[in-house]
């Protein structure tokens, strides 16, 4: 059974511990987790007990890993778990890849989700409400960026229904661009106004409206 000879602190990161067997690094671990389970040099462990270790340890890693990519803004479950996926696919040791499969990211995403790290619901609200307020796009634009990161259809229509109407998010949109546009003739305004709600995610119906609004305000 391979021994552990060398227990030893990692330099940049304070609480962390390389643990070595049969002279070769294993695993790294903290404080805590050594306490735990009683490990110190010269004790042997089994094979079974070392895939242990490292799937504990390296679960862990994740779970921090996650808290630092939720720290720059919301995520879904979706991001998260593709995320976690490529940290482990990147990991240069195959060991540590077995140890990880994918049922592994649903425990940390299990975990995520009982402190409330990850919630789909919040999520969704807190994307509208960008989309809504700093640069308005079309419903249908937004429940496509929605579906591309995995809420689910009934989180997405129940968080749609809190939200302004199509034609309320249009003319928001637009508002600043009209001062712009305010000289142009009809013909030209109109191109303008259809092109840049267009791209913007608005329907074809939605753009006719905002133009004819705009007509009748001239």
């Amino acid at each position: 059974m391979p021994q552990i000879t060398a227990i030893e602190p990692q330099k940049r990161k304070k609480g962390r511990f390389n643990i070595f067997l049969d002279g070769k690094f294993a695993f790294s671990a903290d404080e805590s987790f050594l306490v735990k389970n009683h490990l110190q040099i010269g004790q042997e462990l089994t094979g079974l007990q070392v895939e242990k270790y490292i799937k504990e340890t390296e679960l862990t890693k994740l779970f921090d890993a996650s808290l630092r990519f939720l720290s720059f803004r919301p995520r879904s479950e979706k991001e998260t778990s593709q995320y976690l996926a490529k940290k482990i696919a990147h990991h240069d040791s195959i060991k540590y890849k077995q140890a990880l499969a994918s049922p592994q990211i649903s425990v940390v995403i299990e975990k995520l989700k009982k402190y409330k790290y990850l919630d789909d619901l919040e999520f969704a609200k807190w994307w509208v409400s960008s989309r809504v307020k700093s640069n308005p796009k079309g419903l249908l634009f937004i429940k496509y960026e929605l579906t591309k990161k995995g809420i689910a259809k009934d989180i997405i229509e129940k968080v749609l229904s809190k939200f302004p109407s199509e034609t309320t998010l249009a003319k928001k949109a637009i508002g600043k661009k009209l001062k712009l546009w305010k000289k142009l003739p009809p013909p030209k305004l109109k191109n303008k106004v259809y092109l840049y709600l267009r791209g913007k995610g608005f329907n074809y119906d939605t753009a006719q409206e905002i133009f004819a609004f705009l007509q009748r305000k001239s």
